[in-house]
């Protein structure tokens, strides 16, 4: 089994699961396309497993556009060559386009696992699937394994010790799993708010409602993804007003666009995973992405 990959996440999962790493570069042309190459120095990967890790950066460097490109031709490369390609991709661009919200839009999600089926990937690893809130394989995908870990057990293990019978809210309805989840580990309570997202403009609207319960309390905000912040940013304001003593926010996915880090930071401590490269990336998934991929394989 080798590990293809870019940065000292793949080098992590290597080192996890005990094997060789391999790495690639991209050259961008003038033209701004690129051409990925896998830095093989004369070894074969004809009858190996290869797990290609893709990991991309928060904010200006998040570029899902690019990453699915390169990820797309390094599998095709990897398939040409012999391997039995398995594509480990913490956070899955696209995966937020997993339903058809509106007429004649594309389901994303599905299209991007199909193109990498179509170019040769013979399983793919995620780590929370916005879609898919529990943990194992994921719901709307057939054609060949697909598995999503949650990245709320690293975050619960990293809390562990750090806040003491805390309130763990989630900041709309289908996040209310992962505050249970945390909130199974570290204590305390649970509970989720409710939240309507304007499919047009995307714009979301956290229901005003009492939150007496927080009163006085640490209070822990856990989502998958921090997008723009405003989902956080309201909870937060909520949480306040109801008379939280300490508002501490926690994200899977930390994508950090507009001026999502400053809003959110200004309002507490904000950290995340590293299944994106990020400023507030202080929780590792490494361990337990790699031991999940080794159950499964």
């Amino acid at each position: 089994m080798i590990v293809a990959g870019s940065d000292e996440f793949a080098k992590g999962i290597a080192k996890q699961l005990g094997v060789g790493y391999l790495p690639f570069e991209t050259r961008v042309f003038p033209n701004f396309e690129i051409n990925p190459r896998l830095l093989l120095n004369g070894k074969s990967v004809a009858g190996e497993k290869v797990l290609l890790v893709v990991r991309t950066g928060s904010q200006q460097e998040h570029k899902p556009n690019r990453l699915f490109l390169e990820t797309l031709l390094l599998t095709r490369k990897l398939f040409s060559l012999g391997a039995e390609v398995i594509v480990v991709w913490p956070w899955f661009a696209y995966s937020l386009q997993d339903k058809v919200f509106r007429d004649g839009e594309p389901l994303s999600a599905k299209y991007v696992l199909d193109a990498l089926v179509d170019a040769g990937a013979k399983a793919f690893f995620t780590v929370s699937a916005h879609m898919d809130r529990e943990e194992g394989r994921m719901s709307y995908y057939s054609r060949i394994p697909c598995y999503t870990m949650s990245g709320f057990k690293a975050i619960a293990q990293y809390l562990k010790g750090k806040v003491k019978n805390p309130i763990v809210l989630g900041p709309d309805f289908t996040s209310g799993y992962s505050a249970t989840e945390v909130q199974a580990v570290l204590g305390g309570e649970s509970l989720a708010i409710h939240k309507v997202r304007d499919r047009d403009t995307g714009e979301t609207k956290v229901e005003e409602q009492s939150l007496s319960g927080v009163s006085g309390r640490d209070v822990v905000i856990v989502d998958d993804i921090a997008n723009t912040g405003g989902t956080l940013a309201k909870a937060i304001k909520l949480c306040k007003e109801s008379g939280a003593k300490k508002v501490m926010s926690c994200v899977v996915h930390p994508v950090l666009a507009k001026n999502c880090l400053e809003r959110v930071s200004a309002e507490g401590e904000f950290i995340a995973t590293d299944t994106i490269r990020s400023p507030i990336s202080k929780v590792t998934v490494v361990p337990v992405l790699a031991e999940f991929i080794r159950t499964r394989l």
